[in-house]
């Protein structure tokens, strides 16, 4: 089967090892390889407040997604084919000895956690054209296993979860359903009126009854520094990694020519630099190329 564009989604060990074993490393894009993976050491090796914004541009079918997918891959040491890293199957696609090295050096020196978001494609429900940050922050959640159909149910679990009481709000589930809630946390019409109807008994302070859970709108008055440290910390936490990547994908696309989603990313790119202090990196791809406006 030969697909049409790479998708992140594809990960699945044969069809990665077919994609993988027929990448064509041409030198330009070798040698945009070895510029950002020196840069990367760099930044990391140095500390502090660095530039950590990575566009990837180019036009319909030159390689971006391929690009991204690969090395996002790479960098993150639980991506294995056949019980192999895959940072070996893309090591191997370089010609050049020193692109190697700097390959090997980040993967394993700074192994990380990678998400990738396809913007285009993998949306949160009821996420069309969210600011950037939100379908972030929401794709965080449910990447460490909250739910990924509803949000207001995904950060109820947080809030169980940080409260040390989501394994007994999981059994509660099993005693009422008689299944676990790993089957229902992801169906809208299932999952929602469940949380509503047990939140009062977890947190009967916030909720004194269902309909105030139902009722609660997760328009918080939070920052978006508040927010983006607590996407960090949930990110390092359930993963065990100090560092991470966000692999964004059509961002150009998807923001188009609107301002408030140009600025909403601008911002999350500013505190991601200032907060993740060169350990926290934003790769993001588009058609188009990366102007002052």
């Amino acid at each position: 089967r030969i697909e049409k564009v790479i998708s992140y989604a594809a990960d699945q060990s044969n069809s990665l090892q077919t994609e993988i074993s027929e990448y064509v490393v041409t030198e330009r894009i070798e040698n945009n390889f070895l510029t950002l993976l020196d840069k990367m050491i760099n930044a990391i090796e140095n500390g502090g407040i660095n530039e950590i914004g990575v566009w990837v541009s180019g036009f319909y079918g030159s390689g971006k997604s391929s690009f991204t997918k690969y090395l996002g891959f790479a960098l993150d040491e639980n991506r294995k084919i056949n019980d192999q890293p895959f940072m070996n199957y893309l090591s191997q696609q370089f010609s050049d000895t020193g692109t190697r090295q700097l390959l090997n050096k980040l993967s394993q020196n700074y192994s990380a956690a990678v998400l990738t978001i396809d913007l285009g494609a993998d949306q949160i429900a009821g996420a069309t054209m969210e600011e950037i940050s939100t379908v972030l922050y929401h794709n965080v959640l449910s990447h460490v296993g909250y739910s990924s159909a509803d949000q207001k149910v995904a950060q109820f679990e947080l809030m169980l979860d940080q409260e040390g009481k989501y394994e007994e709000f999981k059994d509660e589930v099993h005693k009422l359903k008689g299944k676990p809630w790993s089957k229902i946390q992801n169906v809208p019409m299932s999952a929602l009126p469940l949380a509503a109807r047990l939140a009062p008994k977890f947190f009967p302070a916030e909720f004194p009854d269902a309909q105030a859970f139902r009722h609660l709108s997760l328009s918080e008055g939070r920052s978006e520094q508040e927010r983006v440290r607590d996407m960090l910390k949930i990110l390092r936490e359930k993963s065990g990694k100090e560092y991470i990547i966000f692999v964004l994908d059509e961002v150009g696309q998807y923001v188009a020519s609107r301002q408030n989603l140009i600025l909403n990313l601008d911002g999350l790119a500013r505190n991601l630099k200032e907060i993740g202090e060169s350990k926290v990196w934003l790769f993001a791809t588009a058609q188009q190329t990366l102007t002052e406006d």
